[in-house]
């Protein structure tokens, strides 16, 4: 339980920089065709070399704004956290309809046994796929075949 906090914090901090830029610069530009192992991949690389505005880019639009999130992330989170960890797997375990479930191994720290898996939600829009937060998918009505999906990891 603990350990979803990692994906969740970085989704804060996508959401913080996001609304914290006024404009300026190069306009990003999402990937497209991607799958959902490599939505997790583009996003957890963008986040790791901090390029937060890019991240954000691979999390589904009805999570950025969560308040929740928001709440998880100042009671303690912080971004170091993905910063020193490491992706070392993604796997599509489910798929059904618009929505998939995934689970990605992450090693804690570089040098570091500690290895811990977490379930990743995502849903497909206008034929993209995107991260959902973990606890959104269960709150949200509209993610209840997301729900079930990760609760069958």
């Amino acid at each position: 339980m603990r350990n979803k906090f990692i994906l969740v914090a970085v989704l804060i901090m996508a959401l913080l920089v996001t609304a914290g830029c006024g404009g300026g610069g190069a306009k990003l530009k999402r990937q497209s065709g991607l799958s959902p192992e490599e939505v997790v991949h583009s996003f957890f690389d963008a986040a790791k070399g901090n390029r937060m505005n890019e991240a954000a880019l691979y999390v589904s639009p009805t999570s950025i704004g969560d308040t929740q999130t928001v709440l998880k992330f100042v009671t303690g989170q912080s971004s170091t956290t993905i910063k020193n960890a490491n992706l070392l797997s993604v796997k599509k375990v489910v798929q059904q309809g618009n929505y998939a479930a995934a689970l990605a191994t992450l090693q804690q720290g570089q040098n570091s046994l500690s290895i811990v898996i977490k379930p990743i939600g995502l849903e497909k829009v206008n034929g993209e796929w995107y991260i959902v937060d973990y606890d959104q998918a269960f709150r949200d009505v509209k993610y209840q075949v997301l729900a079930q999906l990760l609760k069958g990891l």
